[in-house]
């Protein structure tokens, strides 16, 4: 078949979809129709499969399971919706629309999302040079400042036969500050980005007995915050 004929064909192909698609939604069950809402997009990813090497752990955040939330996704808002994000792949995954299998969706239309009461919003790399492309849990955002992490799993095989494989986790996090973005895994690294208040914030945290080996997210928003507050 020479390319015209090809073209043709796929043209007929997409039109018949086009005409029966209609036709087909209004025979789904209206189970399957509750689950597609008003905007059947949202099932137009690609089907997921799970690594089936047996390992300690588990690849997604926060639990083994699908955990309720929230999807902005392709334009539209789905506000009660069952996710899980594989940290691995960096990918989003929800039920099909039959309830009966996975996909992952495809990242680049997700805005944002929530899974467990943690937020997350997509970072395209075209827009900075700072950060890869990716979901980035938002840990504090206020005025022109926001904190960012971006987890990430590893699967590590077995150093021997009687060892099994595990995931691992690790986490790294970024200070944006109106189109910049500052890496700020410590205390050094925050005061770096901050450098016009550093005497003051070095003060509060010295005063506040701020400890960021302990709790680095939590002392990360809590100098941020101060830093917004003193710095006009």
């Amino acid at each position: 078949m020479n390319f015209s004929k090809r073209l043709v064909a796929c043209f007929l192909l997409l039109l018949l979809t086009l005409l029966t698609l209609p036709a087909l939604t209004q025979q789904l069950p209206s189970s399957v129709l509750n689950r597609l809402g008003s905007d059947p997009r949202l099932y137009n990813g690609y089907e997921y499969i799970r690594n089936g090497t047996p390992a300690k752990g588990f690849p997604f955040f926060y639990a083994d399971s699908l955990l309720p939330g929230s999807l902005f996704y392709d334009g539209i808002l789905y506000p009660n919706i069952d996710l899980e994000y594989d940290l691995v792949q960096d990918q989003l995954v929800i039920r099909d629309y039959t309830g009966n299998a996975l996909i992952s969706l495809v990242s680049q239309k997700v805005d944002r999302f929530s899974i467990d009461g943690h937020r997350f919003r997509y970072v395209a790399a075209e827009k900075t040079d700072q950060l890869k492309s990716g979901f980035y849990e938002v840990l504090y955002t206020a005025g022109p400042a926001a904190l960012l992490a971006r987890h990430e799993k590893k699967l590590v095989a077995a150093a021997n036969t009687q060892d099994q494989a595990r995931y691992t986790e690790a986490s790294s996090h970024f200070l944006q500050l109106h189109d910049r973005y500052y890496r700020v895994d410590g205390e050094d690294q925050l005061l770096d980005a901050l450098q016009d208040k550093k005497a003051a914030l070095k003060k509060y945290i010295h005063d506040n007995k701020i400890r960021f080996r302990k709790d680095l997210e939590q002392a990360l928003i809590k100098t941020t915050d101060y830093y917004l507050q003193i710095r006009n």
